[in-house]
């Protein structure tokens, strides 16, 4: 039989502590122990050991992934965005090529910056450009 946690209290919807406060908070505006959530996660079926737990609990080991935040989400009735850690990481995953490609990491690093040129935009103007550098050095030594 799977334990409900009590009912939440009403809670922001994001947080901009680390991980371990933000869960902190999350546990006890739910009446809950962390032994309590790792109840409630394994009646779910979510994987999180009890070591995991006390790692993502109080900031030791490595950091909490995303997949990890989401499922703890889950169980405590708030957005995945809930944790800076998790925006966070989808603001690394935006800019990183391997994930987003070359391209649109670039848009969305110029998006951060306030640039709202679109990347074809962005390839043509520097090889504009680099065109005008090309003649005026020409010019010079002409």
């Amino acid at each position: 039989m799977a334990t409900e946690p009590a009912p939440a209290q009403s809670a922001p919807e994001v947080s901009d502590e680390p991980l371990p406060e933000a869960l902190s908070v999350l546990l006890e505006r739910r009446r809950m122990t962390l032994s309590s959530l790792g109840s409630v996660l394994r009646a779910e079926g979510i994987a999180i050991s009890r070591t995991r737990l006390h790692q993502l609990a109080t900031g030791r080991g490595p950091a909490a992934t995303a997949v990890q935040m989401e499922r703890l989400a889950t169980v405590l009735g708030v957005s995945p965005g809930y944790f800076a850690e998790y925006r966070l990481s989808r603001v690394r995953d935006l800019l990183d090529p391997s994930v987003v490609g070359f391209d649109r990491a670039m848009a969305n690093f110029e998006r951060l910056r306030g640039r709202r040129q679109p990347p074809a935009d962005q390839r043509a103007e520097r090889e504009r450009l680099a065109g005008q550098g090309k003649s005026a050095r020409s010019e010079e030594t002409g």
